[in-house]
């Protein structure tokens, strides 16, 4: 069975809003990336594929996108949530509080919102559903960075707080491949962007 994690593309941020669980538009080219990752996904589209997608609509528009407007929907992974400094500037977000977070970003909770754990416990729930359904041969999960990392952290076992060490872009492809007979999980590509820029 392969999984592929799917970040959304780029959004429209001229503010440099903080935004985790927030609505915000996508940038006015985002059909460029969709037409590009169908592309590059080619047949595994159409082969027995079931599609996951993060309620919010940066996420959702490409699942529609890609499946025929045939998705489903789960709020565990949506990105972290930024309680009160969602939609806030990050430069008028108090800088006390801020370098708190940043300094341990894991454990340390956004007022009202979650911390790093939070957001690792609800996608392992998911994720280890997920691995149930092996009654198709391609998954489709589109999500958000924080999601992705800590997918991949979990896979990997090392530290969530080394997670943001991977780089993950706007409209990449990171694909995994687990086999359920021998419970083996194996990553074949991180972040692939090379797929969609050259097409």
């Amino acid at each position: 069975m392969d999984i592929y994690l799917i970040r959304h593309s780029a959004v429209y941020n001229p503010g440099k809003l903080c935004y985790g669980q927030s609505e915000i538009p996508l940038e006015e080219n985002f059909t460029n990336d969709f037409n590009s990752l169908e592309i590059s996904l080619g047949s595994a589209l159409q082969t027995d594929a079931l599609f996951y997608s993060s309620p919010l609509r940066r996420c959702t528009k490409l699942a529609s996108f890609l499946s025929n407007n045939n998705y489903l929907t789960d709020y565990r992974i949506q990105e972290l949530n930024f309680g009160d400094w969602e939609l806030q500037p990050w430069d008028s977000i108090d800088s006390k509080q801020l370098n708190t977070w940043m300094a341990d970003f894991v454990n340390v909770t956004i007022p009202n919102g979650e911390n790093f754990i939070d957001l690792a416990h609800r996608c392992q729930l998911f994720w280890n559903q997920l691995k149930q359904n092996t009654s198709h041969q391609n998954l489709f999960i589109i999500t958000h960075a924080g999601v992705i990392r800590s997918v991949l952290a979990n896979i990997l076992e090392f530290p969530l707080h080394k997670s943001f060490d991977i780089q993950v872009d706007y409209a990449s492809i990171t694909k995994i491949n687990y086999q359920p007979k021998t419970d083996i999980t194996s990553i074949q590509y991180i972040n692939n962007t090379t797929l969609t820029k050259n097409n």
